[in-house]
């Protein structure tokens, strides 16, 4: 048996902030969420991360932590309750289930005459042209 089997496992240490949740056991401290926030509200202190002020939830933080030990928390309600799981769920499955958002600059061809979800070919491009065979 080896020693890893022998020690008794904790559940994780979660703490939850006003918008973010942070598991104490998943992060390695590599400091990307503090880095990656565009209002500087994340801070690294005393071995912890800690949300500061002015969080917009923009979920960057959530989106680049390579260990999953943060996530952003849904918005509460007027008392400060966040909402129970199967709100959230449900709340989250009618974003997945709406249109994507495809920005303007993608809807048009990237070259005239092409399909703009498939690009041109080096073929199509030119197809009187031997790139493989110099004459």
């Amino acid at each position: 048996m080896y020693v890893a089997e022998k020690r008794t496992h904790r559940a994780p240490t979660i703490v939850d902030f006003v918008n973010i949740r942070w598991v104490d056991e998943w992060c390695k401290r590599c400091n990307i969420c503090v880095e990656i926030c565009p209002k500087d509200s994340l801070v690294l202190t005393h071995d912890a991360i800690i949300e500061a002020t002015d969080c917009i939830r923009c979920g960057l933080c959530e989106r680049y932590c390579p260990d999953l030990a943060i996530e952003v928390l849904p918005k509460r309600d007027e008392s400060g309750k966040l909402p129970d799981a199967q709100m959230a769920e449900e709340a989250a499955s009618a974003l997945r289930k709406s249109t994507p958002h495809v920005p303007e600059a993608a809807k048009g061809p990237a070259v005239a005459g092409t399909d703009p979800h498939r690009g041109m070919t080096d073929t199509e491009s030119a197809p009187n042209v031997d790139r493989d065979n110099d004459a």
